[in-house]
């Protein structure tokens, strides 16, 4: 039997050229995948670390420290969105400008509640938090905890403090600039004219102007308070040394401010490119101006007695000394005038100035009436509760290490935050 012969085909093996130029063809395919890898991860990386820097990095920057304690822009962020909602644009940005007094205020009654001994429960928390609609982050617990406790301590620290009556006395005031406009107005009232249409035309403090001198029922302890911005004044003394019907003696009072001052000018020299230049004494009352001026003409010096009693802060230093018109802008428009109608070596007489303020004056004080045991209406104590909780804290405030970095930029950029998500 004849053997069959199988016919092996051998694959051909590649020539050294072509295995050279697949490899070159492999190297440059690794090369390009390698290439275009690296590529994609540098535009990721790149927009990456824009929205980093844009939006990541900024809620990392600090806002404020207190004591121990750093607030950043996600804080300010959070708390700026849950302040202002349904609110608009213009509110917002007012509330930014605020935001960091409510922060600095929300960690200073923790503070003095715990000083005061007083606290609130993780429970009470979570359903506040529930109430309020927030979720469970430090910021929300911080707003939730600040309402909690300012509840409490009203109810049960600020309360008690607070009678339901006290010693009273109804008030009507005037503030006057000199003890002889005071003597003016004693005969006008004993004359029968009104106490309240002189207030309104004569006194020169802008509450009591205002209320035609009506400052209503004051307590004895509380007076301070119920004045408000004169709460610092004699004001709140003096009603308290009358009887019901009296009026007190014309009173001084250099803590209160008024609209009004008067100028006694000087000339020293002209000259033809300076101008002229110009010394000055600004003064209370047109009393205290015509005492200092015949000071002058007795021969005491005008430098010494602008330091001594002018209060124009800008020039009593340098012994009233206002420079030269045409190398100084004087802003008195009356300090103008004079120098223009002087000689050198002339003193002017006093002039009244309306635009500028100065502090002193005399008060004038009738008690229209008189209780020794009368009831605080619920707003009139309210009042006086948050008025004496707000005195708390700021005297925390005082107490405390408080730094604040927030700047412009970051105001603004937090804003745009919070409006953006609201389009």
């Amino acid at each position: 039997m004849a053997k069959k012969h199988i016919k092996t085909e051998l694959k051909r093996l590649p020539t050294k050229r072509q295995l050279s130029r697949w490899q070159r063809q492999q190297r440059i395919q690794r090369i390009i995948v390698i290439a275009g890898s690296i590529f994609f991860a540098l535009v990721v990386g790149y927009i990456g670390y824009g929205y980093y820097n844009e939006q990541v990095k900024p809620l990392h920057q600090p806002v404020i420290k207190i004591n121990d304690t750093v607030f950043n822009m996600d804080y300010y962020v959070k708390l700026l969105e849950i302040s202002t909602r349904g609110a608009d644009s213009t509110a917002t940005w007012t509330a930014a400008d605020e935001l960091i007094n409510v922060i600095e205020s929300t960690e200073l009654i923790k503070e003095v509640s715990a000083g005061l001994g007083f606290g609130v429960s993780a429970e009470e928390i979570n359903s506040e938090l529930k109430n309020l609609g927030f979720p469970n982050e430090q910021v929300y617990r911080d707003v939730a905890i600040s309402r909690l406790l300012a509840d409490r301590l009203l109810q049960n620290y600020f309360d008690p403090k607070v009678p339901t009556e006290s010693e009273q006395v109804q008030v009507q005031a005037m503030f006057l600039e000199s003890d002889e406009a005071a003597r003016e107005i004693i005969d006008k009232l004993k004359d029968g004219e009104d106490f309240a249409t002189l207030a309104n035309q004569h006194s020169l403090e802008a509450i009591t102007k205002e209320k035609s001198g009506d400052l209503g029922w004051l307590s004895k302890d509380f007076a301070y308070i119920l004045l408000g911005s004169l709460g610092d004044s004699l004001l709140k003394d003096i009603p308290f040394s009358l009887e019901a019907g009296m009026l007190s003696e014309p009173t001084y009072d250099g803590s209160v401010a008024k609209g009004i001052g008067y100028w006694l000018v000087e000339v020293v020299e002209k000259d033809e490119e300076r101008g002229i230049h110009v010394r000055g004494i600004l003064l209370g009352s047109q009393q205290e101006a015509d005492e200092i001026r015949a000071k002058l003409e007795s021969g005491e010096d005008f430098g010494a007695l602008a330091k001594e009693y002018s209060q124009h802060l800008e020039s009593r230093e340098q012994g009233g000394d206002l420079g030269w018109t045409q190398e100084v802008r004087i802003s008195s428009r009356v300090v103008q005038t004079l120098a223009n109608q002087l000689e050198p070596g002339a003193v002017s007489q006093p002039a009244a100035d309306n635009s500028v303020q100065t502090k002193g004056g005399y008060w004038l004080v009738k008690v229209v009436d008189k209780d020794e045991s009368r009831a605080f209406d619920e707003e009139t104590r309210n009042a006086l509760k948050v008025t004496l909780f707000e005195d708390l804290v700021v005297e925390q405030r005082e107490k405390d290490s408080i730094e604040t970095y927030l700047t412009e930029e970051q105001k603004s950029w937090a804003v745009e935050q919070v409006l953006r998500k609201r389009e």
